[in-house]
């Protein structure tokens, strides 16, 4: 199999756009429906928000984005990349949750991937997408599809013999 590994920097909100260019290239790439497409996106951006905004995102800070095609799936690792919060912030991003500050925005991050990891000191968010699935999903429709058409077909010529 074929690696495809993919990787961008952005420093803060402002550059979100950086991140939907990405994600709508790879998906391009490789043919992934809009369905799907809007869930990868979504959840990507989700997750960029809660990086940038639990780590304030410093002038010399970045979040690194890494796209990585694995057997599984889709994997999109976003990494804050900066000086170290986690020596006067311990666990901030847990922190955060159990507050419900942060509760609507993982909601969403959680519900649209299918695999969510968060780094014990919240400084890396890391979001899995099977898209092996939407495939075999395809075939199922089509396979029912052709069932419907040949069932109406069958119908109609036996009415003709008549």
């Amino acid at each position: 199999m074929k690696n495809d590994y993919r990787e961008i920097a952005i420093n803060g909100k402002k550059e979100l756009y950086k991140i939907e260019r990405f994600i709508e290239e790879i998906c391009d790439y490789h043919n992934i429906n809009n369905e799907y497409f809007g869930n990868i996106l979504l959840a990507s951006t989700e997750a960029a928000n809660i990086l940038i905004s639990v780590t304030g995102m410093a002038k010399e800070a970045s979040l690194m984005i890494t796209f990585e095609k694995t057997i599984k799936g889709f994997t999109f690792k976003l990494k804050f990349d900066g000086p170290d919060i986690s020596n006067h912030q311990e666990h901030f991003l847990e922190q955060e949750i159990r507050k419900h500050k942060l509760a609507k925005e993982i909601f969403i991050v959680r519900a649209l991937a299918d695999e969510v990891t968060i780094s014990v000191k919240g400084e890396t968010i890391i979001l899995t997408f099977y898209v092996s699935s939407m495939n075999y999903e395809k075939s199922l429709t089509r396979i029912n599809k052709l069932k419907e058409y040949w069932v109406k077909k069958k119908a109609v010529v036996e009415r003709g013999n008549e």
